[in-house]
């Protein structure tokens, strides 16, 4: 039987937009929410809350894949099928990639106890942790340099 949360039950009735469940714990394919305004154009990632240990070995053994928009010939845009490997270095500069995340970070938890910054893709633009217990409401710097 699945598991559901109340988080689960707001969502089926429409009461929530719940994005960035996984369903398969063996691998993760992140999809992206698409924005886009005039010339704006914003792709915000979502991953819910699973066990550390388990998500750092799925990202260890390459289990764990971000999806990229795709534009189309009207100039919109769609999530295709390709991974995060793809290159479509030019296409994805068009996006602001946001990616927001329920899990540990690394603050001395240990090497398997948290997810690194090293893991996440280097073209994100924005990372929003939301499993911090300090109150951190400023931004703060990346600590390997490759997002902000």
């Amino acid at each position: 039987s699945e598991l559901l949360s109340a988080i689960d039950l707001l969502s089926v009735s429409n009461l929530l937009n719940y994005f960035g469940r996984q369903d398969a714990v063996d691998n993760v394919r992140v999809h992206p929410i698409l924005f886009q305004k005039g010339t704006t154009k914003v792709a915000l990632y979502g991953m819910g809350s699973m066990r550390d240990e388990r998500l750092n070995r799925m990202w260890q053994g390459k289990k764990v894949r971000f999806l990229r928009p795709e534009q189309d010939m009207n100039g919109g845009a769609r999530n295709r099928g390709g991974d995060e490997d793809d290159d479509e270095e030019e296409e994805s500069r068009d996006w602001f990639n946001i990616f927001t995340l329920h899990q540990n970070r690394d603050l001395g938890r240990g090497s398997k106890n948290c997810v690194h910054e090293s893991m996440i893709p280097e073209w994100m633009d924005l990372v929003v942790w939301g499993h911090e217990h300090e109150c951190n409401i400023e931004p703060a710097e990346s600590l390997v340099g490759t997002f902000r």
